[in-house]
């Protein structure tokens, strides 16, 4: 997965969308914001299509994400699914925040 440019997020103003193209495939997207003020990024809907899921597709992803955003604790907005739990928490393992709900700062719009 290459870093590339980040375009903006189709779903909510302000925040970014962080994606992973595999043989012309769209295999993974992520909405996410960073707040470098407060130390603090969240993450929303990420989606990796049906053919490449359990593929490490998403931790990949944010894995990155974090790569370029380093220092920062990392948070979603909303609560989170009962059938996506095991994901979040195998993804959150180790990592600062742990994609744990928390409202965002007064410093980046909603999601």
């Amino acid at each position: 997965m290459r870093p590339g440019r980040t375009p903006p997020s189709s779903e909510r103003p302000g925040w970014r969308e962080r994606a992973a193209n595999l043989a012309d495939d769209p295999a993974f997207a992520v909405d996410y914001i960073v707040c470098p003020r407060c130390g603090l990024g969240w993450v929303e809907q990420p989606y990796t299509i049906e053919k490449y899921q359990r593929c490490g597709l998403a931790t990949a992803g944010l894995e990155a994400l974090r790569l370029e955003h380093p220092g920062l604790s990392w948070h979603t907005q909303g609560g989170h699914f009962q059938d996506s739990r095991a994901f979040w928490t195998a993804v959150g393992t180790g990592v600062p925040g742990s994609y744990q709900q928390r409202d965002t700062c007064p410093h980046v719009p909603e999601g």
